[in-house]
């Protein structure tokens, strides 16, 4: 059997998510912006049923905000672009330490 502590860990996936006032300023700021739902209403639309999708197989769903401000400088301090695949390492990174937070918190409720 063998299993160790980290097969306890929760296992989530973080979903790139946008404030509508930030949305289009985000837009403007991604390398790849134009290939992004041009109003907040249709990516928050698609986005939704994506998560909802996502919910009904069981899979745990963090939203992780991107923000104007601090996603700019995270990118240039990680290497990444301002594009899809530094929104989802963000994503990513962002999930795991919001997992690790409610494993933690679990723990300590003994």
């Amino acid at each position: 059997m063998g299993m160790s502590d980290n097969n306890l860990s929760i296992e989530v996936i973080g979903m790139v998510w946008y404030r509508e006032a930030d949305y289009d300023k985000l837009i403007a700021m991604f390398v790849d912006g134009r290939r992004l739902h041009k109003t907040f209403l249709q990516w928050q639309d698609a986005a939704e049923q994506g998560r909802k999708r996502m919910v009904r197989q069981g899979k745990p769903v963090i939203k992780c905000y991107i923000d104007p401000v601090t996603f700019p400088a995270w990118c240039a301090n990680t290497g990444h672009e301002l594009d899809a695949k530094g929104r989802n390492a963000f994503a990513s990174l962002e999930a795991g330490r919001v997992a690790r937070e409610m494993q933690a918190n679990s723990g300590s409720r003994a």
